[in-house]
């Protein structure tokens, strides 16, 4: 980041300031997954615990991403058997229960095993200034690497494999795709092919990729997009898809707005994610259809 850019993202961060208070708006904790519902947690202490450690600050820039756990639907009868590798990189105020609510509603929704892939939280007040920042505050930061090591992992071993991000998770997510595009050249190139990246509210003010199918979605009103991908959208390859909306939480605001159909494009074509989804609900009518007939006899 040279000093016009860091100067430009700076008068950007202070520009966009009154929608900072709508980040939490609307609240909508009787949605389902919503991170603000204590009933969504396995027990009230560890929603407590995600309402602390996204309050309270705790610095530590020299974390990478730890072992990988992994979420699958409730119904494990759903669960899509084939040689995809699904992945999930979190945003802002994202502990490991939030990170766990996550991944479990993408599960659900798409009927996949999610590979969790954890930005650890440095509070909410630390974490917004990183956005601010672009994370430069990590003067080595082993966040990116680790991604980009575990995304060729992938590509190597599956036939497909799907990063979906969100928030401060786009920023190392850039980091780590640029990283990987730098390894994967020449015979190893045709890899990237196999990769698609889906951004929410993605915090960084560029994602240029080669080879790569992208889609970004993103609230207009959303303090965190409006410093990043809102703000910079030429600088970002792939479609953007849009909704006059605000709120910033993941399961709360965007998967809510993504699964009612509100995020449109420019081009006036649907999203290749939203196939996903409807796939994923067309694979599970039958099953649905069969117990009901089991339960008339």
């Amino acid at each position: 980041m040279n000093l016009f850019e860091a100067l430009e993202r700076a008068r950007a961060t202070l520009v966009n300031l009154p929608w900072l208070p709508q980040v939490l708006s609307p609240l909508n904790p009787g949605l389902p997954w919503s991170e603000l519902r204590k009933g969504n947690y396995e027990t009230p202490h560890y929603f407590h615990s995600a309402i602390f450690r996204a309050l309270f600050p705790v610095y530590a820039p020299f974390r990478g991403v730890p072992h990988l756990p992994s979420e699958v639907p409730d119904d494990t009868r759903s669960l899509s058997l084939d040689n995809e590798a699904w992945y999930f990189l979190n945003g802002i105020c994202t502990d490991r229960n939030v990170l766990r609510l996550n991944g479990l509603a993408l599960a659900n929704l798409f009927g996949r095993r999610i590979y969790l892939m954890h930005n650890p939280s440095d509070g909410i007040l630390l974490d917004l200034l990183e956005c601010a920042a672009g994370r430069t505050m990590q003067i080595m930061s082993t966040l990116e690497t680790s991604v980009s090591r575990l995304l060729e992992q992938g590509l190597r071993e599956h036939s497909k494999v799907v990063l979906l991000v969100h928030s401060q998770g786009g920023i190392i997510a850039t980091g780590a795709v640029y990283q990987l595009m730098e390894r994967l050249s020449g015979d190893d190139s045709p890899l990237l092919e196999k990769l698609e990246i889906y951004t929410f509210a993605s915090a960084a003010t560029e994602m240029r990729l080669k080879g790569i199918y992208a889609e970004h979605f993103y609230h207009t009103n959303d303090y965190v997009a409006r410093i990043g991908i809102a703000g910079t959208p030429g600088r970002f390859t792939g479609r953007h898809f849009r909704h006059r909306a605000s709120g910033h939480l993941f399961n709360t605001h965007y998967l809510h707005s993504f699964c009612q159909g509100r995020f449109t494009c420019s081009d006036g074509h649907g999203s290749r994610l939203t196939g996903y989804l409807a796939a994923n609900k067309r694979s599970r009518q039958p099953a649905t259809r069969a117990r009901r007939r089991l339960a008339t006899v």
